[in-house]
C-alpha cells in the first residue's frame, strides 16, 4: 500500500512523489520526509499517513492551516483525487496499489525541471538519501561549486444560527382530547370547565402559561402565508409555553451580547496592534521601520510566527550589507535570521539593556541576489509559536560600499582610522560628537579591512570590537536623552523638551545612528 503527491499548483508544478511509508511528515525543517523552503510553511506543518485501509491527513497546528479541496481541516481521510493545500503550494493525492514485485519509485520527479530559486525549493529528504553520492538531482543552482550550500539550505528555517427545530409529536385528536388530558393533570380543586380559557387558567396556577392549539386550518394558513422555516418557527412559537419563549430569548440575548463582545473586543485588538489605516510595512530601506511586530500587547503587527521583508540589492562595486534591528522578550535560540531561505544568524538573547541596544548580522555576500529582490524573515523557530512575548523594531539595511585598494594601502588606511578612533574615545566627555566620531573611525578602519583578503590582520578583528564597544556607548546616550526629553514634555516643559531633542543631534550630527531620525520623529510628534 503506498500513495503518490503530485505538485498540482506551485513551484515545480507537474512533479510526483511516490512513498510507501506508513507516515508522511511536511513542512519546512531537514527532518521532514518532504521538506518545502517557503516562508508560508511551518516547521512541522501536516502529515499523512495510514489508518486501516484509508490514509489520512492531519495538521500538525501549522500557522496558515492546511486545506483540503479548499476547505481547511484538522484531520480528514483522503481520496483520490483530492487537493492538499499548504500555502503557496497544491498536492494531488493518489492512492497506489500495493504490488509485491515492484520496487518503491524513488526516481519520480527526476525529470521535473529545476527551480532556480532555493528560497522556494521542494524538496524529498527521501529522495536525498537515496540520490546523495550520485549528486545528479535535487540540488540548488550553484551547489557543486559551493557543496556546503545544500547543507545550509537542508538546515534552514522560518489564523450561531437558529438550531432545527423538530416539533414534538401530539396525537391525532381534536381540541377536546387536549381538554380532556389538561384536564385530567390540573389539581382537584380547579374548575373543570371546557375551552381553552379553562386550561390557561389551570396551568397559570402552576406557574406557566400553557401552549395554544392550533388547528390543522391554522397551520395550513400559517404555511401559505410565510415560507417553510418561517412558518415553522411561528408554529413553533405560537404553541410554546411561557418558559420555553423566556429561555429562547435568555438564548437569543445571549448570542447578541456575545456578538456585541466580539465586536468590541475585534475594534480594540485591531486599534492596539496596528495603525488606523496604515499599511504593514514589507519594504526595508536605509530608513529605520519603527513599527514593531512579534508576540505580545505592545506589538504593532501581531506576526507570532515569522516576519518577511523584501529589499533589493543593487550595487555598482563590491559592498557589505547589514540588518540592522532592535529586539525584546528573545530568549536563546528562539528568533533566526534568513535570507533567501538560508540561515544567516539568531537574534542574541535578552540582556538587561535588551530594550537599548541595537543588534546587527553582517549578511554573507553568496547569500544576496544582486540586481534581484531579496527575502529577509525573522523565524520564530517555536511551532506553533509559545505565549511568551517578544518584539523586534527599528529594522534597516544598510549597504556600505568596500574600497578597491591594494592590501598594504587598506592596512595603512585602516591603522589610521583606527588611530583617530581612539583618540576620540579618549576625548569622549570633552566634545558631545565624539563618542560618534570614535565609532565612525573604528567603523571605517573595520570596512577598510573587510575589503582585505584573507586572512584577514588582527586588527580587522579589534576595530569590529572597538566599534561594537562605541555603539553601546551611543545607544545608552541616545536612551538618556530621549528619556528625557518624555520627562520634560510630560510634565509640560515643552520648551525644554524640544531644547533636549534638537540637543541629540549634536550627539548624533549624522542619520547613520537612529537616535538621529528618533529625535526628529519625537519633534514631529510632540508638535514642537
Amino acid at each position: 500500500m503506498g500513495f503518490q503527491l503530485k505538485i498540482a499548483e506551485g513551484k515545480d508544478a507537474g512533479k510526483e512523489f511516490q512513498f510507501e511509508h506508513e507516515e508522511v511528515l511536511i513542512g519546512r525543517t531537514p527532518e521532514c520526509d518532504v521538506v518545502l523552503y517557503d516562508a508560508g510553511i511551518s516547521r512541522k506543518h501536516c502529515r499523512i499517513f495510514s489508518l486501516g485501509e484509508r490514509y489520512f491527513v492531519e495538521d500538525m497546528g501549522s500557522s496558515n492551516g492546511t486545506k483540503v479541496n479548499g476547505a481547511p481541516i484538522k484531520k480528514q481521510p483522503l481520496s483520490d483525487g483530492d487537493q492538499i493545500g499548504l500555502g503557496p503550494v497544491v498536492f494531488s493525492f493518489e492512492a497506489l496499489a500495493s504490488d509485491p514485485g515492484e520496487e518503491p519509485n524513488t526516481d519520480a520527479g527526476e525529470d521535473a525541471p529545476p527551480n532556480n530559486d532555493p528560497s522556494t525549493r521542494i524538496v524529498s529528504l527521501e529522495e536525498v538519501k537515496q540520490r546523495r553520492s550520485k549528486r545528479e538531482v535535487l540540488k540548488p543552482e550553484g551547489a557543486d561549486a559551493e557543496p556546503e550550500r545544500l547543507d545550509k539550505i537542508q538546515r534552514s528555517a522560518t489564523r450561531a444560527g437558529i438550531p432545527a427545530i423538530r416539533a414534538t409529536p401530539r396525537a391525532p385528536t381534536g381540541s377536546g382530547s387536549r381538554v380532556a388530558v389538561e384536564r385530567s393533570a390540573a389539581p382537584p380543586s380547579t374548575p373543570a370547565r371546557r375551552g381553552a380559557g379553562a386550561v390557561e387558567r389551570a396551568s397559570s396556577s402552576r406557574g406557566a402559561s400553557p401552549p395554544a392549539a392550533l388547528s390543522a386550518a391554522e397551520r395550513a394558513r400559517i404555511k401559505r402565508a410565510s415560507g417553510s422555516i418561517a412558518a415553522q418557527l411561528k408554529i413553533f412559537w405560537i404553541e410554546a409555553n411561557t418558559w420555553t419563549r423566556r429561555g429562547v430569548i435568555a438564548v437569543m440575548v445571549l448570542l447578541g451580547l456575545s456578538v456585541v463582545g466580539l465586536a468590541y473586543w475585534l475594534v480594540l485588538d485591531s486599534g492596539r496592534n496596528a495603525k488606523a489605516g496604515a499599511e504593514e510595512p514589507l519594504v526595508l530601506s536605509a530608513q529605520p521601520i519603527e513599527d514593531s511586530f512579534g508576540l505580545g500587547p505592545d506589538v504593532t503587527w501581531d506576526r507570532p510566527d515569522l516576519k518577511s521583508f523584501t529589499w533589493e540589492y543593487t550595487a555598482a562595486t563590491r559592498a557589505v550589507v547589514i540588518l540592522h534591528f532592535q529586539a525584546q522578550g528573545i530568549s536563546q535560540g528562539e528568533l533566526v535570521v534568513t535570507v533567501n531561505g538560508l540561515d544567516v544568524g539568531q537574534v542574541p538573547a535578552d540582556t538587561l539593556t535588551s530594550r537599548d541596544r541595537s543588534l546587527e548580522i553582517m549578511i554573507p555576500p553568496n547569500v544576496l541576489k544582486k540586481g534581484e529582490i531579496n527575502r529577509f524573515t525573522f523565524d520564530n523557530t517555536k511551532n506553533p509559536p509559545g505565549e511568551d512575548t517578544w518584539r523586534i523594531w527599528n529594522v534597516w539595511v544598510e549597504k556600505a560600499l568596500l574600497p578597491e585598494l591594494p592590501p598594504d594601502q587598506l592596512v595603512r588606511e585602516a591603522r589610521n582610522a583606527y588611530a583617530r578612533g581612539k583618540l576620540n574615545i579618549d576625548r569622549a566627555d570633552v566634545g558631545a560628537r565624539n563618542r560618534y566620531l570614535a565609532w565612525k573611525s573604528f567603523r571605517e578602519a573595520w570596512l577598510m579591512l573587510e575589503a582585505h583578503p584573507e586572512p584577514k590582520p588582527d586588527l580587522y578583528f579589534e576595530a569590529k570590537d572597538r566599534m561594537g564597544d562605541a555603539q553601546q556607548e551611543l545607544d545608552r546616550t541616545c536612551s538618556k536623552l530621549l528619556l528625557e526629553a518624555e520627562g520634560y514634555y510630560n510634565q509640560r516643559n515643552y520648551k525644554a523638551a524640544k531644547h533636549t531633542l534638537q540637543h541629540i543631534r549634536e550627539y548624533f550630527p549624522e542619520f547613520d545612528q537612529p537616535c538621529a531620525i528618533k529625535s526628529e520623529n519625537k519633534l514631529l510628534e510632540y508638535n514642537l
